[in-house]
């Protein structure tokens, strides 16, 4: 199965970052999930002495079989190995090799390397994934960390869903990147929802790289610090959340590309290598449980658009501009939406007054100054032990109307 998965260098979509600690909640109960929230049922910590193929398969892949990567993928032990208790995947600048991908076809390239999935071995629907890693320097590296949906066999790609824990390139090193591709939300329509993080050390020590990924959201996170949150409010549409199926995971590091080649190759770089520590699958336990939170927003003073009110902007609508529905379910002008937030988390938002599905123009509030968290003029939330109702407060105010 051929799966285009091409990034330009523009990310399309807009993510706002909170810079403040600004609360708009008590935040004295906070606290993080406890590890008792989740219980292990996989993993490889890579202490044998080659790869489990119990767990792993190998691919065999000719050059530009994805993404205009310059790369074969092989079953060599000098592509992928495990060495001091580490998996290892390296890419080589090997002019004139000689191979056979999967089908049977032969091929030259200059460039090999590895990559490894579980599909049909192991695969999950929710749960908290973590993987150590060391990525590899140097311009033309792109590895990656990711899943992808256990339908693409029948249903093809987007539909059957990506989610891109870890990505990086050689040429902007220290910037980590994650994204969800679906059928709405994907590259080829420049709608797939994006964020990214800087971390300069990726190249030079392990990191651990996180999803926490539950029916409600998909939360991605590097040594335990949030960057990226994906909310479910696709209203049970497969084409915007196909995330309530088996997905596998994938490793592997490309070389060139129409992403990681942007800038070209340094060969002079060569071998890269990313260096995994270990790969960890956890489900949630009896113990785990989300928080909800009741949004409210007052538009009494307000001419309310005919599209309704939404929750937009900020971390909980990153990616996109449409945002998340609001109800006036009393017919008094308070409207309310009610989400499933992990325990601890910090989410930045606004309300919005109409439904925008493809601008970031019109129908923002203006939040003052004095209860904004940022740059942009978000509200912010840090979302406590129990479940919360915030105040209805005025629509482009820090208060109620009255």
């Amino acid at each position: 199965m051929q799966l285009k998965h091409i990034h330009t260098l523009l990310i399309s979509t807009f993510v706002f970052v909170s810079c403040s600690e600004t609360n708009t909640n008590n935040n004295e109960d906070s606290m993080e999930p406890t590890p008792d929230e989740w219980q292990l049922v996989w993993s490889d910590e890579f202490d044998g002495d080659v790869v489990d193929d119990q767990k792993w398969n190998k691919l065999l892949w000719r050059p530009g079989w994805v993404n205009n990567e310059l790369q074969a993928y092989t079953a060599e032990t000098n592509n992928i190995f495990i060495e001091n208790g580490n998996l290892v995947f390296q890419a080589l600048y090997q002019p004139g090799y000689t191979g056979t991908d999967y089908q049977g076809n032969t091929y030259t390239t200059d460039y090999t390397s590895g990559r490894l999935n579980t599909d049909e071995k192991s695969e999950w629907t929710y749960g908290r994934y973590e993987i150590r890693a060391k990525l590899p320097d140097g311009r033309g590296s792109w590895p990656a960390i990711w899943m992808l949906g256990s339908s693409i066999s029948t249903i093809g790609w987007p539909a059957c869903g990506e989610i891109d824990i870890m990505e990086h390139v050689g040429f902007d090193e220290g910037i980590i990147h994650a994204s969800i591709h679906t059928t709405d939300y994907n590259h080829n329509l420049g709608t797939q929802k994006s964020g990214s993080i800087t971390i300069p050390t990726v190249t030079d020590s392990f990191h651990v790289y996180t999803l926490e990924w539950t029916p409600n959201y998909l939360n991605f996170m590097v040594d335990d610090t949030p960057y990226h949150f994906v909310y479910n409010d696709s209203e049970d549409d497969p084409s915007k959340w196909p995330f309530d199926e088996n997905a596998y995971i994938i490793l592997n590091v490309a070389v060139g590309g129409d992403w990681g080649g942007a800038q070209g190759v340094d060969n002079g770089a060569m071998p890269m290598q990313m260096l995994i520590d270990y790969v960890r699958v956890y489900e949630a336990s009896d113990q785990h449980n989300d928080i909800d939170v009741t949004f409210q927003v007052n538009m009494s003073e307000e001419l309310v658009s005919g599209t309704g009110v939404r929750l937009s902007g900020g971390s909980i609508g990153a990616g996109q501009p449409s945002g998340i529905a609001m109800e006036d379910i009393d017919g008094d002008g308070i409207w309310s939406v009610t989400l499933s937030l992990p325990k601890g988390s910090v989410h930045t938002y606004k309300y919005r007054n109409g439904y925008f599905p493809d601008s970031w123009e019109s129908g923002w509030e203006n939040v003052p100054f004095e209860c904004s968290s940022d740059e942009y003029n978000n509200r912010q939330i840090i979302v406590t032990k129990t479940d919360t109702i915030l105040p209805a407060i005025c629509f482009s105010s820090c208060t109620d109307c009255d």
